[in-house]
């Protein structure tokens, strides 16, 4: 089986110069194991990431290092170690109007990723000396916990820095640092296409994101699965509708699935998220030579 010379891991120490040598960009993509209800896969958010990465690289050069399945849950600041193990706890099927439990998903403390996504921004930027770091958080809590991480240690002004679906860059150690997550490109496109299908909310699992992952691989999304009088439903069955107080997706979004909006939605991502990094990196190295 052939290669992809882009992959840190399938590369031997000699390639890994030449690669780093052609593009000093290494690329990054964290997020956890996650349920996104019954019909998608549990890796869509480590590989929705891993995947633009790979293909971005195949545009611009660079090495993509190993997907990091690892990520913190919910809002700032994070879940802590002690509420990540109360929340173990919570029943597996729960009220339709929370958000499921753990189960069958693997999440990390705070604790433990900030300090991992620091160190491997660490490695990159002082020992392997890459000049732009791409680090794509494609699960909510990881892009925005990586965009805190560039605003808390980077020089510069960062006053306009709020979160949420904005981008930033900053200086790491010499190493510029691309802090993106899975919204940043394509939410435009999110809120087109929901508001065409009269889809009243972007939730969790829902059309967007089970899009993407049938981009990725078409068996990594199940609509079948849905279906409760033949498959246990884990948090309990989804409402036809929507509904006020509803933060779950609902079945009428995945019947309006089309390949065609699965396609535009990763392609437009890809393209910008490539020619973002192609941007940043002609900007590292006009100012390298200057």
């Amino acid at each position: 089986m052939a290669r992809n010379m882009h992959k840190f891991e399938e590369l031997t120490p000699y390639e890994f110069d030449q690669e780093k040598e052609r593009a000093s960009i290494i690329y990054i993509a964290a997020g956890p194991v996650e349920y996104h209800e019954e019909c998608n896969a549990l890796g869509i958010d480590p590989c929705k990431g891993y995947e633009w990465c790979l293909r971005a690289a195949e545009i611009t050069g660079g090495i993509v290092f190993p997907m990091v399945p690892f990520a913190p849950s919910g809002a700032r600041p994070f879940t802590d170690k002690q509420k990540l193990l109360e929340r173990m706890q919570y029943p597996h099927v729960t009220e339709y109007t929370r958000t499921p439990g753990c189960y069958p998903g693997v999440f990390s403390s705070r604790e433990v990723c900030y300090p991992l996504y620091m160190e491997l921004l660490e490695t990159f930027a002082i020992e392997h000396k890459f000049k732009l770091c791409v680090f794509f958080g494609s699960h909510g809590p990881a892009g925005q916990m990586i965009k805190d991480i560039v605003n808390d240690n980077t020089p510069g002004d960062h006053s306009d820095y709020k979160g949420g679906y904005q981008k930033i860059a900053g200086d790491f150690k010499g190493m510029t640092v691309m802090a993106v997550g899975s919204l940043d490109y394509n939410m435009d496109i999110v809120k087109e296409e929901y508001a065409k299908l009269k889809i009243q909310r972007i939730n969790h699992g829902g059309l967007w994101e089970a899009a993407i992952n049938y981009a990725i691989n078409p068996e990594y999304f199940q609509p079948n699965l849905l279906d409760e009088t033949k498959y246990p439903q884990h948090y309990g069955v989804l409402a036809e509708e929507h509904f006020e107080g509803c933060v779950r997706p609902v079945k009428s979004e995945f019947r309006k699935f089309t390949p065609e909006f699965a396609k535009r939605i990763f392609d437009t991502t890809l393209q910008r998220f490539a020619a973002d990094v192609k941007e940043n990196y002609k900007r590292v190295l006009e100012k390298e030579n200057a």
